[in-house]
C-alpha cells in the first residue's frame, strides 16, 4: 500500500481556495539578474579555491586578459557592470519581447568583434534599431543606449520610450551572484486560466489513469495527494505576488547559498497560510534543541489545511478499519488497542518532530534523541505496558524493560536495556540504554547511558520552529561515515580545510523551509565544509 496521505500533508499547507482577481501590478512580469564579468570571476576563485581548482581560474584570468582592450572591456562588453533581461508577458506568449541587457564599453569594439568572430554584420533600420539574422527565431533586433546593448527577438520591445534604464533595473543590489523574479501578479489574468486549465486537466487524466488500478485506500490518499497539488497550484497562480529564486556567494561570511521565496497577495488565503507557518512553536523542538551541540539535527512541523482536514481524516479512518479486518498473528484485540491509542494523533493531521544526534564526547562516543508530538499519549503508554505484560517472556530476551524510572514534570520516564548490541552500535553509542519518555501531548526518546540528556530536555518548553529545517556539522561526521579514516588523515584534513581554529561553526551545512511574511527556502553551506569535502576526495584519490 502507498500512504500518499504523508505526501498530501506536505503539499496542503498552499492548497485553499482563490482569491478574487485583482487588477495586475505593471512592469516586468520576469526579470534576470547577473552580476559583472569582474564580480563573477572574483565569486568563481572563491568557489574554485574551496576545490582546489586555482589553476582553473588563472586560466579564466587570462583568457579574458587576451580578449580585453584598454578603455574598450572585453571585445566591447563592460566587465563592471551587471547582465540582464526581462520579460512583459502578453496574453499571447508567442507575440512577448524578451528583453536582454549586456553593458558596454566601446559599441566600436563590440560590432568588430561580432564581425571578427561571429562573421555578424548587424542591419540598420530607420528607427535607430540593429538588426541580425539568427537560425530558428529569423532575428534578433539591437539598440545601443544608455551604456548598455539591449536585445530582443521582437522590435516592438526595443522601443526608446518604453526601455528600463539600468539604473532602474540594476537600483537594489541584493548581493545574489544571479536571481531570477517572477512577479506572478504581473502574469495576464488569461494566461493564468490557460495555465491553470492545461494543468488541471492533465491532471486529472494521468489521476483516471491510474485509478482502475487503485484499492479504495489508494484511490482516496491519491485524490488527497492530487487536489493538494492542485491546490498548492492554484494558491502559487492566483494568490501569488512574487516567486524569486537567488544564488550567492560570499568569501567574507564563507558561504554558498540558495534562497526560493513566495510572497503572496495580501488578505488572500495563501498569503494567511504563509502567516501561519511564521507562528509556529514547538516542544519537540525544545527538547530535542536543550541537548549539547549536534553532529546533525533537524525538526519538521507541517499541519494539514482546515480545509483538507475532513478528506484526510475520512482517509485515516479508512485506513485504520482496514487495518482492523486483518490484524497480523491474529491479534484482534492488540489491534483494537493500538488502533485507539494512535488513531488521535493520526487523525489529528500534524506532524511535529524533531531528532538530533549529539557528540561526539571525550571517549569519541555519541548519543540520539527524538521527540515528536501526539495525542492522548498516555493511551500510548497504557497499551506499552499491556504489549509488555502480555508478551513479557519474548521481550525479556531481547532486554530487560523498567518502567516509571522517574517523573519529569509532565512525563513519565522508562528504559530499555538491550541484551544484545552490534559491535559498530556499542562503539558509537557506548550504552546498551534507551530511554523512552511519555506525556499526553509528546514521546521523547534517546540513547545515552545514564539519561541526562533526556532529562535536562524533557524541562525545556516549547520553542519557535521553521516548517522544516535541518542542519550538519561535516568536520563531526565525518568520523562516522567514513571509519576507514586513520586520525592523523582526519586531523590534516581538519587542518588543512580550517588552519588552527577549531572547525565548531564554520563547517555547516543547514537547510531550511519557513512561513511569515513569505514562505522562504533556503540551502546554505560553509566554503570550509566543500574545502574540507575536496580535501577527502584527493585524500581517497591517493
Amino acid at each position: 500500500m502507498r500512504f500518499r496521505w504523508l505526501a498530501a500533508v506536505a503539499l496542503s499547507f498552499l492548497a485553499t481556495g482563490i482569491a478574487h482577481a485583482q487588477p495586475n501590478a505593471t512592469g516586468p512580469a520576469v526579470e534576470v539578474r547577473v552580476r559583472s564579468v569582474n564580480d563573477l570571476v572574483d565569486k568563481f576563485g572563491y568557489v574554485a579555491g574551496l576545490a582546489g581548482k586555482e589553476d582553473v581560474v588563472a586560466q579564466v584570468r587570462e583568457m579574458i586578459k587576451q580578449l580585453t582592450a584598454d578603455g574598450k572591456g572585453i571585445e566591447g562588453i563592460d566587465p563592471k557592470k551587471p547582465t540582464g533581461a526581462y520579460a512583459t508577458l502578453t496574453k499571447d506568449i508567442e507575440a512577448t519581447p524578451f528583453v536582454i541587457l549586456v553593458p558596454i564599453a566601446d559599441e566600436e569594439q563590440f560590432l568588430k568583434a561580432l564581425k571578427t568572430r561571429l562573421d555578424v554584420t548587424p542591419e540598420k533600420a530607420d528607427d535607430g534599431t540593429l538588426k541580425v539574422a539568427v537560425p530558428f527565431i529569423n532575428a534578433l533586433h539591437l539598440r545601443f543606449t544608455n551604456g548598455y546593448l539591449y536585445v530582443s527577438q521582437k522590435v516592438e520591445g526595443l522601443d526608446a520610450k518604453a526601455l528600463i534604464t539600468p539604473k532602474a533595473f540594476f537600483a537594489k543590489d541584493d548581493g545574489a551572484v544571479a536571481s531570477v523574479v517572477v512577479h506572478v501578479d504581473r502574469v495576464p489574468d488569461d494566461l493564468k486560466t490557460l495555465f491553470l486549465g492545461q494543468f488541471e486537466l492533465s491532471v486529472n487524466e494521468e489521476r483516471k489513469k491510474s485509478q482502475s488500478k487503485q484499492n479504495a485506500i489508494e484511490k482516496k490518499s491519491a485524490n488527497l495527494v492530487v487536489d493538494a497539488g492542485i491546490g498548492a497550484v492554484k494558491g502559487l497562480i492566483e494568490d501569488g505576488q512574487e516567486l524569486s529564486v537567488k544564488v550567492f556567494a560570499d568569501p567574507k561570511s564563507d558561504e554558498l547559498s540558495a534562497e526560493v521565496t513566495l510572497t503572496a497577495k495580501s488578505g488572500t488565503a495563501t498569503a494567511k497560510n504563509i502567516t501561519a507557518l511564521g507562528r509556529k512553536t514547538s516542544l519537540p523542538a525544545g527538547i530535542v534543541g536543550a541537548g549539547a551541540a549536534s553532529v546533525a539535527r533537524g525538526n519538521v512541523s507541517v499541519a494539514v489545511t482546515d480545509g483538507m482536514k475532513k478528506d484526510y481524516a475520512d482517509l485515516i479512518d479508512l485506513m485504520l478499519a482496514e487495518a482492523l479486518k486483518n490484524p497480523p498473528g491474529g491479534q484482534e484485540e492488540l489491534a483494537k488497542q493500538l488502533v485507539g491509542a494512535i488513531g488521535p494523533t493520526l487523525k489529528s493531521g500534524e506532524l511535529d518532530a524533531s531528532s538530533a544526534f549529539i557528540g561526539p564526547d571525550a571517549k569519541g562516543q555519541y548519543q540520539v534523541i527524538a521527540a515528536f508530538a501526539v495525542k492522548e499519549g498516555k493511551g500510548i503508554e497504557k497499551l506499552l505496558k499491556d504489549v509488555v505484560k502480555q508478551f513479557g517472556p519474548m521481550i525479556e530476551q531481547a532486554g530487560t524493560v523498567k518502567f516509571d524510572v522517574e517523573t519529569v514534570g509532565n512525563f513519565s520516564l522508562h528504559s530499555f536495556e538491550l541484551q544484545n548490541v552490534d559491535d559498530k552500535l556499542d562503539k558509537v553509542f557506548g550504552t546498551k540504554t534507551i530511554w523512552l519518555a511519555i506525556s499526553d501531548t509528546c514521546i521523547a526518546f534517546s540513547v545515552e547511558p545514564d539519561g541526562a540528556t533526556i532529562r535536562k530536555g524533557l524541562k525545556a518548553k516549547a520553542v519557535p520552529v521553521p516548517v522544516v529545517s535541518g542542519d550538519l556539522a561535516v568536520a563531526k561526521f565525518l568520523p562516522l561515515v567514513r571509519p576507514d579514516l586513520k586520525p592523523d588523515e582526519l586531523k590534516a584534513l581538519i587542518k588543512d580545510a580550517f588552519g588552527d581554529s577549531p572547525p565548531g561553526g564554520k563547517d555547516t551545512v543547514k537547510f531550511s523551509l519557513e512561513g511569515g511574511k513569505q514562505l522562504s527556502v533556503k540551502f546554505v553551506v560553509k566554503g570550509k565544509a566543500i574545502k574540507m569535502g575536496a580535501g577527502l576526495d584527493l585524500l581517497k584519490g591517493k
